[in-house]
């Protein structure tokens, strides 16, 4: 049996996100309107509040696990964060895909994972990037245009899936690590963005990139998903996050206009709007458990097995579609004032739109899902 009890060190921990998440609030309207600008490695304010990743290590033994006490951080924060995080999607594949010999030469870099292109988003089959081995040099050509990707500007590099020569009638998926500053990658700059502007998203060129063949990594596209099973729920946990802030800032609002939830009056004596309030509530905690269930299990299970895929579908299409909703019934609700940039609802509101497509899009993960429950391949049900 699950238990969702909250530990004195979880508790602990979602005191100390929040305490950052309220400071860093004053910075979230000048990286809403200066995307260009990575944020720093931390803000002023680091001085004065604990590094709550160094803290969640030193107490690990106070918590319910380091993959569930980080989830219950990720469902607390809404703005810009203090501190970067230490590692990229890409240099966790890294890490488990690579040899002694790449792990030494590379184990220390940051690296994002540059996978999506123009044209295909959520269908990685249509990749059109090239890989080609030139025997007369011993190094790999690689030809292509990545976008959206994460945390690029800030990063050393990237791990990029491109499609090898045809073998057969079949383009195998390669992977390589590709370090700024290699002859042939042309960064484009900032993408521009309706929300989660403060995001690190950068696009690239890669022209005629020649990188030597200790950079091509064992980790096909199977391997390379399999990273996504620990960060989809991640994600989903952010928007959910960004969801409630606004949830709570519009029961403020409520609440100053004379309308405050009475949870134990029965449904004859509350009004339409604090039902309504109380149903997004009611989605809000659902969607919550169902990120913590599959934490739990990738806690206990890794995140390569069949089960922790289809949970950490299950979390992301949920998540996605909560915030969505969430936010959007949120605005309605506060009508005319949402909208003003006196407050940060309107810009919660636009952060919020993403998360249905980042980190894998809510109609993917339902296939994922209709194919587990359904036991069909992917060529069966597509």
């Amino acid at each position: 049996m699950i238990d969702f009890s909250l530990t004195a060190g979880d508790r602990r921990l979602i005191e100390v996100t929040r305490l950052e998440n309220e400071a860093m609030r004053k910075h979230a309207r000048y990286y809403d309107q200066h995307e260009d600008e990575i944020e720093p490695a931390s803000f002023p304010e680091s001085s004065e509040l604990p590094d709550k990743m160094e803290l969640m290590r030193e107490i690990e033994d106070q918590t319910s696990g380091l993959v569930i006490a980080e989830s219950l951080m990720d469902l607390e924060y809404a703005d810009p964060r203090l501190r970067r995080t230490e590692h990229g999607l890409g240099d966790m594949i890294v890490g488990y895909a690579g040899t002694p010999e790449q792990l030494e030469r590379f184990g220390h870099l940051v690296l994002a994972i540059a996978l999506t292109e123009p044209g295909a988003g959520s269908d990685p089959r249509a990749i059109t990037g090239s890989a080609r081995y030139d025997e007369a040099t011993g190094e790999w050509v690689l030809n292509g245009e990545k976008i959206y990707c994460s945390k690029f500007g800030q990063a050393d590099g990237a791990v990029v899936l491109l499609k090898g020569e045809s073998e057969g009638g079949h383009r195998p998926f390669l992977a390589f690590i590709v370090e700024k500053g290699t002859p042939g990658l042309v960064q484009l700059g900032q993408v521009k963005k309706m929300g989660i502007r403060n995001w690190d998203t950068e696009d690239f060129v890669l022209q005629d990139c020649r990188v030597p063949s200790i950079n091509k990594v064992d980790a096909d596209f199977g391997k390379t998903m399999v990273v996504f099973n620990g960060t989809r729920p991640k994600v989903a946990a952010m928007g959910l996050s960004i969801a409630r802030t606004l949830m709570d800032f519009t029961r403020g609002k409520l609440k100053e206009a004379g309308v405050d939830v009475h949870y134990a009056a029965g449904r004859a004596k509350r009004s339409q709007m604090e039902d309504r309030l109380l149903r997004l509530e009611a989605l809000h905690e659902a969607t919550k458990l169902s990120i913590l269930n599959c934490k739990w299990r990738e806690q206990n299970e890794g995140t390569n097995t069949g089960a922790t895929k289809v949970d950490a579908a299950i979390a992301k299409a949920m998540g996605g579609g909560a915030a969505r909703r969430i936010t959007q019934e949120c605005m309605e609700m506060l009508g005319p004032l949402g909208l003003s940039e006196e407050f940060l609802a309107e810009k919660w509101y636009r952060d919020a739109r993403i998360f249905d497509i980042f980190e894998g899009a809510g109609e993917v993960n339902r296939l994922i899902v209709a194919r587990w429950l359904l036991d069909y391949s992917s060529k069966e049900l597509n």
